[in-house]
């Protein structure tokens, strides 16, 4: 038996979201910066002699005899992608595979899960493949032409597949080819304790009723619409550069610039995602009254699962008020390594 376990790494959005969709790079280009964060998906496989293939995600269990029955999306098309069944591959003398999907965090979280299931499996099948070398950029690439092209998330955007395999806190730069630069940002200790001290996540307990993908098919569809078309791009247009200013303040040591700005792009956030519940509207409005600089929902749209705040002073007054709205705090730390194969017998 051969038992591999990837353990990948889900993002905060720290600047620039939403330039990474293909409806606005292709035509514009696009910036911006990820985190890795210490909250992780962990994917699992291991042989089965019996050529059947396993799945086992969320509360689900799927038993089949063949790649094309497999229902979940990604795994399917990861195992089609790389060809799986005419692999002649010493490590197996059977076809069958168990796949486990563990998440640190739910799905339509916002904080790039889908992505990390991705490069998660697509890492692991590479290794079986041999393939122990393949490079951060290809397995980028990888996940995304699975999940854009294959999988049927057309709209889904760059960030999440890129930050899963780079880690750390990365400014990206994609142009109208949809070629990718990663550029980790080389920041001093201090900045990046001031940024663990004052940025306070929390889980709102709200149901994101969209997928990332369908809260991005909604704004393509707006970069398409004459009538919208833009006004949605000069948003997009701000948002960019709201986030080139973020990644500046970084990079001089000016992390409280940082989230004043991260109020700037959650104005302009919501003039282009549509309306925010009320609740979010609401903890956002106290969290200021706090003494927050700033913050927004993680993901492509207002209605996420989670929140972020930069806050400075009044952290004491800002988690009581939080958590009589029901909304959880949620412990993270900066995760500097992508994707890893953790464990190989």
């Amino acid at each position: 038996m051969r038992l591999l376990v990837s353990r990948t790494p889900v993002r905060l959005s720290m600047g620039g979201g939403g330039t990474d969709v293909a409806a606005y790079y292709e035509q514009y280009g696009g910036f911006w910066t990820s985190a890795a964060i210490s909250k992780y998906v962990y994917v699992t496989v291991n042989s089965r002699h019996d050529n059947s293939f396993v799945i086992k995600h969320s509360k689900e269990t799927q038993v089949v005899d063949s790649i094309d029955d497999i229902t979940h999306d990604i795994i399917r098309e990861s195992l089609r992608f790389l060809r799986f069944d005419k692999w002649e591959n010493p490590l197996f003398n059977t076809r069958g595979l168990e796949m486990n999907i563990i998440s640190d965090v739910q799905g339509k979280s916002g904080l790039g899960v889908s992505g990390a299931i991705t490069v998660g499996f697509l890492h692991i099948l590479h290794t079986l493949k041999g393939d122990t070398t393949v490079s951060q950029q290809q397995l980028a690439e990888e996940a995304y032409h699975v999940e854009h092209d294959l999988s049927g998330s057309s709209s889904t955007g760059k960030q999440d597949q890129y930050i899963a395999t780079h880690g750390g806190i990365t400014s990206f730069t994609v142009d109208t080819d949809g070629v990718v630069e990663a550029k980790p940002l080389k920041l001093s200790r201090h900045t990046l304790s001031e940024l663990e001290d004052n940025i306070v996540l929390f889980g709102t307990r709200l149901v994101r009723e969209e997928t990332a993908d369908e809260a991005l098919r909604h704004v393509a569809e707006k970069l398409r619409d004459k009538k919208k078309e833009s006004s949605t791009v000069e948003y997009l247009n701000q948002i960019m550069q709201i986030g080139m200013q973020q990644r500046d303040a970084l990079l001089a040591g000016d992390p409280d610039i940082f989230g004043q700005l991260l109020d700037e792009h959650w104005e302009m956030k919501k003039k282009y995602s549509g309306e925010t519940n009320p609740a979010i509207s609401d903890a956002y409005n106290l969290a200021k009254e706090a003494g927050a600089l700033g913050g927004k929902v993680i993901g492509a749209s207002t209605q996420g699962a989670y929140m972020m705040f930069y806050c400075v002073e009044g952290k004491d007054k800002l988690r009581p008020i939080m958590d009589e709205l029901n909304m959880i705090e949620i412990p993270w730390t900066f995760e500097f390594d992508g994707s890893r194969i953790i464990h190989y017998s």
